[in-house]
């Protein structure tokens, strides 16, 4: 069977249900709580890769009520990044194409500018560039690295 990607709803339980569990075990008391993920799934979007209806990995956006055309890259979570090494971005890239259905034409996410990783995938495999850069107060004056893309 191969793998679908699709954005989930609060109706869709087992897949919920699995959410609240990868967040749990993926990040201990850090991730999403059960209230956070239900306020996701109603409010913003949380587009999940499916195989033999389990989840192989989920990425959640926010709007940005200031500039409704742009989206918030929240978090993504691929449970196990060696077996499907290519998920994320093509996870990515199906969100990416849907929201820009809605009229969403910009995706901006944080990023700590030590992952290298991260910043590999976000700049070289999705096109991302970096808008700004800013120290962080609430992360003891840790810089924190700011890029977008266009859809």
């Amino acid at each position: 069977m191969a793998i679908e990607y699709f954005h989930i709803k609060e109706r869709d339980f087992d897949l919920v249900e699995q959410l609240i569990q990868i967040e749990n075990s993926s990040y201990d008391a850090g991730g999403l709580d059960v209230f956070d993920l239900i306020a996701m799934l109603r409010h913003a979007r949380v587009y999940v890769a499916v195989e033999y209806d389990e989840i192989l990995g989920a990425v959640y956006f926010m709007r940005n009520f200031d500039n409704p055309d742009k989206v918030f890259l929240h978090s993504i979570n691929i449970i196990d990044p060696q077996t499907n090494p290519n998920l994320g971005t093509s996870l990515l890239n199906i969100a990416f194409a849907d929201m820009k259905t809605f009229g969403i034409k910009m995706v901006e996410v944080n990023v700590d500018p030590s992952n290298y990783r991260a910043l590999k995938i976000y700049r070289e495999h999705l096109g991302f560039v970096a808008s700004d850069s800013m120290q962080s107060e609430i992360l003891n004056g840790e810089e924190i690295l700011m890029l977008q893309k266009e859809l």
